[in-house]
């Protein structure tokens, strides 16, 4: 089944849901108190971070049944993705929860995006539902509207990420890693460098959303076909710029900040839609897989950039 709660951001419901249904959390976007010393329980190099610490509270017995039953829970979760969405995906990483474990995966074939999917389990009994696998609400639907956003636009974002590539080669500055991303992402389309949202208020990309639900093996040029550029809309596409600074015990580079910005709002040729820009000191928070604290210097809503 899909539940269909309000059509809040990722950033904010996967942890209120966990929290909810699965045991109390703070939002993953809460900013953590900076300071001179990060504990290493608490905190990891973004070099290093691979997502491996995510933690909910009273996830422990749910988590261990999890990998303890590994084979059923990738099953089961492959098989719902593929019989709603037509896609194929690869299971990275399960933490979890009160009541269940919260599944991230990486979709495979032509359309790339990562999302999750919660398996419920029953922690007295050690049973796997496999047939009662559900998503938050239009999460990987959206991130299917982003992966076919890339996709019919596929010259635009290699200029996205050969400039992110740049600005990182030019400034003491660097993304994720590929594997912080597959473990902890489950952002939409993403990157080391970027993520993508793109809502079902998009009128532009939704007539190749639907034609891509009605027939998965579409051609490219029948789904850049479908797409109605005259129905865009920046604010329904957000594009979110995350890096750190590459040193440890750095603080994020005003100058540097400055430099990312002037990139994004000058290149004409990089997709269109509404950016924020983000930089953090060196480190992520273990638990939440979080960059953002009190010394992040941040560019967005109302005030993102529009291409």
């Amino acid at each position: 089944m899909i539940i269909r709660w309000l059509p809040l951001s990722f950033l904010f419901v996967l942890p209120l849901l966990l929290g909810g249904c699965f045991g109390s959390s703070n939002t993953t976007s809460t900013k953590q108190q900076a300071g001179p010393d990060r504990p290493e329980d608490v905190y990891e190099s973004v070099l290093t971070y691979t997502g491996d610490g995510m933690h909910l509270p009273n996830g422990d017995r749910t988590e261990k049944i999890a990998k303890a039953k590994k084979e059923e829970v990738i099953t089961a979760t492959e098989n719902y993705i593929k019989e709603n969405y037509h896609v194929k995906v690869k299971v990275h990483n399960m933490v979890g929860g009160k009541d269940g474990v919260t599944v991230y995966f990486e979709s495979l074939g032509r359309l790339h995006f990562y999302s999750t999917a919660i398996v419920p389990i029953n922690p007295s009994t050690g049973k796997v539902a496999q047939d009662k696998v559900w998503t938050l609400s239009k999460e990987v639907e959206d991130a299917i509207r982003a992966a076919l956003y890339a996709y019919i636009m596929e010259e635009e974002f290699q200029e996205l990420d050969n400039l992110l590539e740049e600005l990182q080669e030019e400034n003491d500055i660097v993304g994720r890693t590929k594997k912080a991303v597959a473990n902890s992402g489950g952002l939409g389309y993403e990157t080391p460098y970027y993520f993508v949202q793109a809502v079902d208020l998009d009128d532009a990309i939704n007539p190749v959303y639907e034609l891509f639900m009605e027939d998965p093996d579409a051609p490219k040029s029948e789904l850049k076909n479908a797409y109605r550029a005259e129905k865009f809309k920046p604010e329904n596409v957000t594009f979110s710029i995350q890096f750190y600074m590459s040193r440890e015990n750095t603080e994020p580079d005003q100058e540097v900040f400055n430099t990312i910005v002037e990139a994004i709002k000058s290149n004409q040729d990089i997709p269109s839609g509404s950016y924020s820009v983000d930089l953090h000191d060196h480190y992520i928070l273990k638990k939440n897989g979080e960059g953002y604290k009190e010394n992040s210097l941040s560019r967005s809503a109302p005030d993102e950039i529009i291409k």
